[in-house]
């Protein structure tokens, strides 16, 4: 779980050294074996859906999409999608479309499909606690063409059926140095004993109701109590507006 896997455009995977991950054993050492069958076998259902197209043409009502924005980069494009949850449970692996559209012509997705294993969470909501809102980011190396607008479509139904609960596993996230132009360092620790495979992070910086930059990345695997510093790969200008993190889990039991 500790290689290293390059990923779709701008974003990339990481795994967490071996002495985080054995840390995160030891800390975790009183769940059952059990357990830890359950959140594999979950985490390898993803990796599984990943390899099949997904696109979403009729949207649900579990998320509330409360804003779609679009940043533009040197190497490529993000689009950030604000998403809440307005019930008393978590809510994850919904899929979610997003692409843009310029004028009268019709919709471009562009999250459809994906070559790299660890891409499931390009195309899927990971765990939203309840009553938050999460800014969820897919970064792209294709350019969007001048007056095109990005469009956000999440679906009603999971792909992957994953336990829901009322409470959701906080990973703080915070910024480990200042952002340049193209990545920022953020240190990552899990306050759980639940690790999380498929960690998704992701990194904006806004300027009032405009964001200057947006970034995302996943992490292989982070051990429950377990603490990593990793570079997420930024589009844009984050010196123009201020850094905003979030890690969100994609395990809860």
């Amino acid at each position: 779980m500790s290689a290293v896997r390059s990923v779709r455009g701008s974003k990339r995977a990481t795994g967490v050294g071996c002495t985080v991950v054995a840390a995160g054993i030891a800390v975790a050492g009183c769940a059952t074996t059990q357990q830890e069958a359950v959140r594999l076998r979950l985490n390898s259902a993803r990796i599984r859906a990943s390899e099949h197209p997904s696109k979403v043409a009729v949207a649900g009502r579990a998320l509330r999409l409360t804003g779609v924005a679009l940043v533009r980069g040197r190497s490529g494009s993000a689009i950030v999608v604000r998403l809440h949850n307005p019930g008393r449970r978590t809510v994850s692996d919904l899929p979610i479309s997003v692409g843009i559209r310029k004028g009268a012509a019709r919709q471009r997705p562009l999250n459809v499909r994906s070559s790299a294993e660890l891409s499931y969470f390009d195309a899927h909501v990971p765990v939203i606690a309840p009553g938050r809102t999460v800014a969820w980011v897919y970064p792209t190396n294709r350019r969007v063409p001048a007056g095109a607008r990005p469009y956000a479509i999440v679906g009603a139904r999971p792909s992957v059926r994953a336990p829901r609960v009322d409470t959701a596993p906080v990973i703080s996230a915070i910024a480990a140095g200042t952002a340049t132009t193209a990545h920022v360092a953020v240190t990552l620790h899990n306050r759980s004993s639940i690790p999380q495979y498929q960690l998704q992070v992701y990194v904006v910086a806004r300027h009032g109701r405009q964001y200057m930059a947006a970034g995302a990345l996943t992490v292989v695997h982070l051990g429950g109590g377990g603490e990593h510093t990793v570079t997420v790969p930024l589009l844009g200008h984050p010196a123009r507006g201020r850094l905003e993190l979030e890690a969100l889990p994609t395990m809860v039991g």
